[in-house]
């Protein structure tokens, strides 16, 4: 077993160190979480603030979740309704940049900077490189979960993984994209199942998305069958948050990407060639300000880095299969750029623009340069006995739901689009003259108030588990999930979770 101190925090490296006897190394604390999101975080600084023993298993070497990997500019809503361990954090980002006040933007080692300060603080226990391979129970209870190496055994367990990993092996019930169970009636959503059009990143022109035989483009699938309000079983779209400036000293320049293929791009080169990039478009139209001349690059228009259609295996994809879903979208994103930085159908002035942009040469150092996560918007999804979902939402105009609340939110309903198709039937297809492109699943409606978070969304059905909670995969629908999705609210939740935990165990109760 390999044991270092970084920045003060003790750091095992188990899985870089083989093993020839084949037997697993056992580990016991009061409370073992999985995942480094800054949820998992918050709750394994809860609880030991509580005086609990805590083992954070980390599945790679990541330290921060999202926050540390180029999501830099948060997605706060009001500020006035995060609290807690949620706002220690962004207190002490702003001390790091000589604020009293909490700071927001930031950039990506700053974070991670925070988080790694306030573990090794807190002493918690990190053991990295260790994906979860299988979960042991005992009726109701988990008694411990396995890695490829270890054996974490735990009196609580609190799954903090964008993807609900730990939960789904537990065998708790989960649901994915936009079910059929979960169409527009089954929990009252006006904003549930197929949408039928985009809210936003759609497309502003007829780009026709056939080739010469009638056969869709790629990144262009065929038209749904659904109506407006059908569940569906699609994943809304993922992205890499880039790190990029236009700072001649510390830029690495875009480059192409292995295998590319620039008939991959016609749909974007049919696009372009209708309405051009304008300056404020390039290299996306969703450029965050971070401090030191960084930039947080995300998704903007309807051909950006959201590769739409590539995300839907990936909830319950193998550590493998995942792998190459990543290297599959960092490799379109990367086409993406390279497109726009040379190909001869846009004008020399695009070309000449793209050419000021690039990479931070300062940030993700030791991986090219590129953020380790894929941002997972959405995967799996608990299904509890208590729903997080727009109705519910509508319920607390006026009403307070007393001391179910562990916390609140005020952000969007935030869904990505989950399909681009090629529209041509014309009952359907109102816009333009078929065949057009059109993007499907965006949506972006703001509840109109504040919310508060009920605590039964973080627990599974007891007899499923009383020993476990769920702070990042929650028991909500695809609507009530979009406002839940954000940062703060994971943290204030992994805050409850960790809170949770010690309680339960000082008080030797179920969690439920």
């Amino acid at each position: 077993m390999a044991e270092v101190s970084i920045l003060g925090m003790t750091v095992i490296l188990l899985a870089l160190i083989p093993n020839s006897s084949g037997a697993r190394l056992e580990v016991s604390a009061d409370v073992i979480i999985y995942d480094s999101t800054p949820s998992g975080i918050m709750a394994a600084v809860a609880a030991s603030r509580q005086g609990m023993d805590v083992c954070l298993v980390v599945p790679t070497n990541h330290i921060g979740g999202m926050c540390s990997s180029d999501l830099g500019r948060t997605d706060k809503g009001d500020p006035s309704v995060i609290g807690g361990l949620a706002l220690e954090f962004f207190v002490r980002v702003g001390h790091l940049y000589n604020s009293t006040e909490p700071i927001y933007n930031f950039e990506p080692h700053i974070a991670e900077r925070v988080f790694r300060d306030i573990l090794a603080e807190a002493n918690v226990t990190i053991y990295t490189n260790e994906p979860i391979a299988s979960v042991r129970k005992a009726d109701n209870r988990i008694i411990e979960i396995e890695t490829n190496r270890t054996r974490f055994v735990g009196s609580v367990f609190v799954d903090a993984s964008y993807e609900g990993d730990l939960m789904a092996l537990a065998n708790i019930t989960f649901s994915l994209g936009r079910l059929g169970q979960e169409s527009s009636s089954l929990y009252n959503e006006t904003l549930a199942g197929f949408r039928g059009t985009a809210k936003g990143h759609e497309f502003q022109a007829c780009v026709n998305p056939l080739d010469a035989e009638g056969n869709t483009l790629p990144l262009v699938s065929k038209q749904p069958q659904e109506q407006v309000g059908d569940g569906d079983n699609r994943i809304q779209s993922y992205n890499f948050r880039l790190c990029v400036t236009q700072d001649a000293d510390n830029m690495i320049p875009f480059k192409q990407p292995p295998g590319y293929n620039s008939s991959t791009w016609e749909i974007a080169r049919r696009l372009f060639s209708i309405q051009p990039p304008s300056k404020h478009d390039l290299p996306s139209g969703g450029l965050g300000p971070l401090p030191n001349g960084k930039y947080d690059m995300n998704n903007a228009g309807p051909i950006s880095t959201d590769y739409i259609g590539g995300s839907q295996n990936w909830p319950t994809a193998s550590w493998q299969q995942r792998k190459e879903i990543w290297q599959e979208h960092k490799e379109y994103t990367q086409g993406l750029l390279w497109f726009l930085s040379q190909d001869p159908s846009l004008n020399t002035s695009v070309h000449r623009i793209m050419a000021t942009w690039g990479l931070c040469k300062d940030e993700f150092v030791h991986n090219d340069f590129w953020p380790p996560l894929l941002y997972v918007r959405e995967a799996r999804r608990m299904l509890g006995d208590v729903v997080f979902t727009q109705s519910l939402v509508e319920k607390q105009q006026g009403h307070d739901i007393g001391n179910e609340s562990i916390g609140m939110g005020s952000y969007n309903y935030d869904m990505h689009n989950t399909q681009r198709y090629a529209c041509t039937n014309a009952n359907s297809c109102p816009v333009y003259p078929i065949p057009y492109a059109w993007n499907e699943g965006d949506v972006e409606t703001n509840p109109g108030y504040h919310y508060q978070i009920p605590l039964g969304i973080l627990l599974p059905k007891k007899e499923e588990a009383s020993n476990l909670v769920v702070p990042v995969a929650v028991s909500a629908s695809h609507v009530g999930f979009g406002t839940l999705r954000l940062e703060p609210q994971f943290m204030i939740m992994g805050h409850t979770a960790g809170t949770a935990a010690a309680i339960a165990i000082k008080s030797n109760s179920t969690l439920q």
